[in-house]
């Protein structure tokens, strides 16, 4: 297939939008709906459609003892039995530009699977930076970092200027946990020899309404960290111990999944650093809001070979619920 024939299917594409790049309620449908396909997280939490501005989130699915006796022409009272003020998903925008090369095409592209390969491509590059960005968003980062040292980092906050103008985006759940009175907090060990401990420290914290149900909750870990409790768990000399060891057998603890998560801050980790952070919660209680009024722009750069594509999208993070949340770390 030619490169005039790729970019006549792109022009087809379903993100490869009609005039004025703004795509169709359906069009950024299928897109979101494929962002999270490709993202395990996203599946588990709630990821929400926006068709307007603002989205108000509530305990459905969560709270518990919310059944009232009737009693006929009075109103029973509040509809949820745990009095927690609604938090709401209110979208800003973001712009992902992206580059294809008509080598890439070339090479990578057959036949019908044009459309869908190069929609593939925009919602794993959309997907991984709406979940590091949800993760690790920062609002109160300086514009410009401070690198007295001439290093590329920034004296305080170790991180490059690129991290800084990525993740001052939009404030993410960490940032929005430290600044919540409601939430648990626990400190990690200052020198972790067992996270079996740390993670029974963290859960000691959680509330016990919210412990009933463990197959709903996770702790949520970096990669490292998922790791090396697998190993803490494959020292055992018994055929469990073993599994942990041999096979790619998720962790738990008391129940609870054990969940590494890309972009989670780990043990110092680049772009994240600060040492290793635990959050229990409930998969429900977080929320990506991503708003379906989605635009694409797409331009070919015959001299540079590239095709040049801009996707604007509007984006928000929260939780419901900062009290069904320990926050561990240093």
């Amino acid at each position: 297939m030619t490169i005039q024939e790729i970019l006549a299917r792109i022009q087809k594409a379903a993100i490869a939008t009609a005039a004025g790049g703004q795509l169709t309620t359906q069009q950024a449908k299928e897109f979101i709906d494929l962002v999270v396909s490709q993202n395990s997280l996203l599946q588990k939490i709630q990821t929400v459609q926006m068709t307007s501005q603002s989205y108000q989130l509530n305990m459905i699915g969560l709270a518990s003892r919310v059944m009232r006796g009737a009693t006929e022409g009075t109103d029973p009272g509040s509809a949820q039995g745990i009095n927690i003020t609604p938090r709401t998903l209110t979208y800003t925008e973001n712009i992902l530009p992206y580059d294809i090369t008509f080598s890439f095409l070339e090479e990578n592209i057959e036949g019908a699977n044009a459309e869908s390969k190069i929609n593939e491509i925009f919602a794993k590059a959309f997907g991984n930076d709406l979940l590091d960005l949800a993760i690790n968003g920062d609002e109160s980062l300086d514009a410009a970092i401070t690198d007295g040292d001439t290093n590329g980092i920034d004296d305080t906050t170790g991180l490059t200027q690129n991290d800084h103008t990525f993740l001052r985006q939009n404030d993410g759940w960490l940032k929005l946990a430290r600044e919540d009175e409601s939430v648990n907090f626990n400190t990690l060990s200052s020198s972790i020899a067992s996270w079996k401990t740390e993670f029974k420290n963290t859960l000691a914290m959680l509330p016990n309404k919210w412990k009933t149900n463990p197959g709903e909750l996770v702790f949520l870990v970096s990669p490292d960290v998922e790791t090396e409790y697998r190993d803490e768990l494959a020292g055992r000399e018994t055929a469990l111990g073993d599994e942990y060891q041999v096979k790619n057998k998720r962790a738990e603890y008391q129940g609870i999944a054990v969940e590494p998560v890309s972009f989670w801050p780990g043990s110092g980790t680049a772009h994240y650093p600060g040492g290793p952070v635990v959050m229990l919660t409930k998969y429900k209680n977080l929320a990506v809001g991503i708003g379906r009024n989605m635009r694409v722009g797409r331009q070919i750069q015959e001299r540079k070979r590239v095709v040049e594509y801009t996707i604007t999208a509007k984006t928000d993070f929260n939780y419901v619920a900062g009290e069904m949340m320990v926050l561990s770390e240093k």
